[in-house]
This record gives C-alpha cells, sequence and structure tokens, in this order.
C-alpha cells in the first residue's frame, strides 16, 4: 500500500559446500559484508567432509525466529 514502509525480508548470508580449510575464510569474507552487526555464525558440517557456514546479524536472526516459531498460545508453558 502506499505510504507503507516495507521491510525487506530475511537475508542472513550463507556459504554451502566448503571444505573444512576454507572455514575461517568463509566467515571473514562473510562478516567483511555484515560490518560489526553480526549477531551469529553457525557452521555446520554436510556430507562428505564439507560444511555450510551461515552470518546472521540480530534483526535478521530475530526476524527468522519470529518466522519459524508460532507465538505461544496463553496457557502454555511449564507448571
Amino acid at each position: 500500500m502506499p505510504g507503507e514502509e516495507q521491510k525487506p525480508g530475511v537475508t542472513t548470508e550463507k556459504v554451502e559446500g566448503i571444505p573444512l580449510y576454507l572455514i575461517p575464510k568463509a566467515i571473514a569474507d562473510l562478516i567483511k559484508k555484515k560490518g560489526e552487526a553480526v549477531f551469529q555464525i553457525v557452521v555446520e558440517r554436510k556430507f562428505h567432509h564439507r560444511y555450510t557456514v551461515k552470518v546472521e546479524t540480530f534483526d535478521e536472526h530475530a526476524e527468522r525466529v519470529k518466522q519459524e516459531e508460532p507465538a505461544p498460545k496463553e496457557g502454555d508453558g511449564h507448571g
């Protein structure tokens, strides 16, 4: 709608299929893209000694969590 500000989607930087010895370079490159706003870095091992590196800011992390988890219903919880 006119006058509404549209927020960009979640843009977590992700590099897939890199070998172990290139993980430090991949992390450094992604941090240079994000600047000082980096909140979380995740390295996951995939098949055949290949890894996925994800780097996200706090805003991207918060938006992703909002999209993944539904809001808790009244009465849900412990106790």
